[in-house]
C-alpha cells in the first residue's frame, strides 16, 4: 500500500505541474483548479487500478 501511495503522489505531481505549464503556455490565465482536478482524477484512477491489479495478482499467485 505504501508503494501505491508513493506512486500516487508522483503521478499527481507530474500531472499537476504539467497541466500548470500547459495552461501557462496556451491560455492567458493560470487555471489552478483545472490542473488540480485533472491531476487528481488521473492519479486516483491509476492508483485504484494499480491496487486492484496487485490485489488480483497476489490472490492468483496464492492459488498456484
Amino acid at each position: 500500500m505504501k508503494r501505491i501511495g508513493l506512486n500516487y503522489l508522483a503521478i499527481f505531481s507530474i500531472f499537476f505541474v504539467g497541466n500548470l505549464i500547459l495552461n501557462a503556455i496556451f491560455k492567458p490565465d493560470l487555471n489552478i483548479g483545472t490542473a488540480f482536478s485533472v491531476a487528481f482524477g488521473v492519479s486516483s484512477g491509476m492508483a485504484i487500478v494499480e491496487y486492484y491489479l496487485t490485489k488480483k495478482l497476489k490472490k492468483r499467485r496464492r492459488f498456484n
